[in-house]
């Protein structure tokens, strides 16, 4: 039973789109929308599937959930921002949390975003993986060398804004493949009060291993706009050949031994930042040097999209921006707020 509107915390918006229907992932989504109506969320699931599967979706979740298509005014190339935007209209709720079909909020989680939405224009909150097939720990081994390199942390697949905050900041880019991020730097470049939460962890499924290789080449095309990480991970083998053939294979492998051993402590330091152990296996750093090399060879896979094809598939079609408008004046923002936030809070710890 669906609970009033008045009673509603928060306003929950699952963009999704499948190009068919697995029936175990079905019931296990379906009791997930259960869970959050229970917690007293407005949910919906703004669907862009084919429209088979939306019938079939319909079925299953047309009791549950506010179950739609997303609004044919908005015609961006990724359609998950169709489906944001599309659910921030009919949203009844001042606080809303977007989320990724693979995140899952607890009710803690629920009541915590809603009161820092109470205080802040935006939430921007840190995933942990679980279940850890071996895939998903070189994806853990990613989030904490980021946690590690970061101000902001990791880049999460959710976060919470306030509605009367997308209103007055307008649009993001929605023709770019890195639309988590997008938004969040769409939000820092019009002044929006944002709170970055990397103590702040909400569990993701991990993907499938084939939808896992599938993100391989996207992830590392995400990344072009970050050019030394790029050129960094382009070089890594063709530096590595050159100082193998020049000087020997024993300075070649004392050169991965160091990079390997680099990525291990990063790693480490990631998991130690906000107490990330309370969430991560301690042994997830072990992992970092596979998903280097995995990245060295991603980035050239993503090239090749790049050369041959002038973007990236994304369902149906294609796109050329793997970062928006927003990301270099958004990413500085960023930077300079938290950098100003450390300050103070080293100064006030000085102080006391």
């Amino acid at each position: 039973m669906k609970p009033d509107k008045n009673d509603f915390q928060c306003t929950f918006i699952i963009p999704i789109r499948r190009a068919s229907v697995e029936p175990s992932e079905l019931h296990e989504f379906t009791d997930y929308l259960q869970r959050l109506s229970r917690a007293r969320c407005e949910v919906l699931v703004v669907d862009g599937s084919p429209p088979p599967v939306f019938e079939r979706h319909k079925q299953a979740w047309g009791e549950v959930c506010c179950h739609l298509a997303p609004d044919p005014q908005y015609t961006y190339l990724n359609g998950k921002v169709n489906g944001v935007h599309t659910g921030v209209d009919l949203a009844s709720c001042e606080r809303i949390i977007v989320a990724d079909d693979d995140i899952r909020y607890r009710a803690e989680d629920l009541k915590r975003m809603c009161r820092l939405l109470n205080r802040f224009e935006m939430v921007r909150p840190q995933n942990f993986i679980s279940p850890l097939p071996w895939w998903a720990r070189l994806e853990t081994a990613r989030i904490l060398i980021n946690r590690a390199c970061l101000r902001a942390a990791d880049y999460p697949g959710t976060c919470g804004f306030r509605r009367s905050t997308m209103r007055r900041v307008g649009p993001y880019d929605g023709d770019v493949l890195f639309d988590n991020e997008e938004i969040v730097r769409h939000f820092a470049v019009r002044n929006a009060n944002i709170r970055y939460a990397p103590d702040f962890f909400i569990l993701k499924r991990p993907p499938t291993l084939k939808k896992w290789i599938e993100q391989r080449p996207r992830q590392a095309y995400e990344d072009f706009v970050m050019r030394a990480k790029t050129v960094a991970f382009l070089s890594m083998l063709p530096v590595t050949v050159a100082i193998t053939v020049w000087l020997g294979p024993r300075a070649g492998l004392l050169l991965l031994t160091a990079l390997f051993l680099a990525s291990v402590l990063l790693s480490g330091r990631g998991l130690l930042r906000d107490s990330a152990y309370r969430v991560f296996p301690v042994s997830s750093p072990l992992f970092a040097p596979l998903w280097i090399v995995e990245r060295s060879m991603s980035v050239y896979w993503a090239f090749y999209w790049k050369a041959r094809y002038g973007g990236y598939p994304f369902g149906e079609r294609l796109l050329s921006k793997g970062t928006g408008d927003a990301w270099v004046a958004g990413g500085q923002i960023q930077s300079r707020v938290l950098a100003e936030r450390h300050r103070h809070s080293f100064t006030e710890q000085e102080n006391a």
